[in-house]
């Protein structure tokens, strides 16, 4: 899907296109392994150029490559808002891949000591210690009604979080 887009579209419609993806620590033949999963199942970025059209040119790109309706093809296209695509490139580092963070709870509190997540604490909605991931909140200018219109594979996503230390005050 990936190298159809970019060796068929046009520049001036499509800068990019690629399959974002995550670290995350699996367990296998009785010892931890980092393993690179997709980030978002079954979706590609792409990234289009900010012109007033919108994706609308993009819309009918794909119609030309994947013909049929949206509903046949299984096709959606949704609009990061500039918040969220902000905290992706940030988690991301500049690649194409969200590494794995390291971190230690302290009482009530979480420090995350190494990785993309660290310093964004805030945004760590859930964490699963023994699966070794945490979901993180995605921020977004768009609020209320407008946020919920975002699929929530958007809203909230999962990332590799390995807590290698948990210390209880008294």
């Amino acid at each position: 899907m990936v190298g159809q887009c970019m060796d068929n579209a046009p520049r001036d419609i499509l800068e990019a296109a690629w399959i974002l993806k995550c670290q995350k620590l699996l367990r296998y033949q009785g010892g931890w392994h980092v393993a690179e999963r997709n980030l978002f199942p079954g979706y590609v970025v792409l990234s289009v150029p900010d012109k007033p059209e919108g994706i609308a040119p993009l819309e009918e790109m794909l119609k030309r490559l994947f013909p049929g309706s949206r509903r046949e093809r299984n096709g959606r296209l949704h609009a990061v808002c500039q918040g969220s695509r902000e905290s992706l490139l940030r988690l991301c580092g500049g690649s194409q891949v969200i590494g794995m963070s390291r971190g230690r709870i302290c009482g009530e509190n979480l420090v995350v000591t190494g990785g993309p997540l660290a310093g964004h604490e805030k945004n760590i909605r859930k964490i699963d210690r023994h699966k070794r991931v945490a979901w993180v909140g995605m921020p977004g200018e768009a609020v209320g009604e407008d946020r919920r219109k975002e699929p929530a594979v958007l809203q909230r996503i999962c990332v590799g979080l390995e807590i290698y230390e948990k210390h209880i005050q008294d």
